[in-house]
């Protein structure tokens, strides 16, 4: 039976999660598409799919997803996967419901600002204990594994692979925008995550103290 503290746990949750996810789709149209900078993640993946597999898109996408919730299912556990759900659900209806606004044509600027300002929210969905689907379960799920590496380190090094593989039907200047847009939003994530949480050598004095 749901609690009342249950109910109210949920919908911080899933109230961050909106939050996080409707500053990614904001920075993607006010930053990103109209400077040309490629959302990375599983999209690029799937973009790059559909120049060599007679599907549409949407079904690569989706397919691509579904190994990827069940891992995340298996290492992280069922509450994960439903905030990623949600996560990926939202993310989708506020890119359907932001599709109007006007866009900064200002390369150099929506480069810096769209790594911040979608780090951000990633990093708001994280601590929820979401995600928005695709690259990041993988990320959660390595970081489950070996902690020692950061999800904001893992989404720098997974998407700028896909971005140096997206050269392959993109120019070269467009991609390097990219990648420093993502590597901008990977420390982002990473120091939102970071934020109020205790250090490793806070936490070894307070083991030793009390040992």
């Amino acid at each position: 039976m749901t609690t009342a503290s249950q109910v109210k746990t949920i919908g911080k949750e899933w109230s961050m999660i909106l939050a996080g996810t409707a500053l990614v789709a904001l920075a993607y149209y006010l930053f990103m598409q109209p400077n040309e900078i490629t959302a990375p993640g599983l999209g690029g993946v799937a973009v790059l799919l559909s120049y060599f597999l007679p599907l549409s898109l949407g079904l690569i996408y989706f397919l691509l997803n579904v190994p990827l919730f069940l891992l995340g299912y298996r290492f992280v556990g069922r509450k994960f996967v439903i905030n990623s759900l949600v996560g990926m659900v939202s993310l989708s209806l506020f890119l359907w419901l932001f599709a109007f606004l006007p866009g900064w044509h200002q390369p150099l600027a929506g480069t810096f600002l769209g790594g911040i300002v979608s780090g951000a929210g990633i990093a708001l969905v994280l601590r929820a204990g979401g995600t928005t689907g695709g690259v990041d379960i993988a990320c959660v799920v390595i970081n489950k594994i070996w902690p020692a590496l950061t999800i904001g380190r893992m989404m720098i090094a997974m998407n700028a692979l896909i971005v140096i593989a997206s050269w392959l039907v993109s120019d070269v200047l467009h991609s390097i925008f990219t990648l420093i847009s993502l590597v901008v939003a990977g420390k982002v994530v990473d120091v939102c995550m970071a934020w109020g949480q205790p250090k490793r050598s806070e936490s070894h004095s307070e083991v030793s103290t009390t040992s």
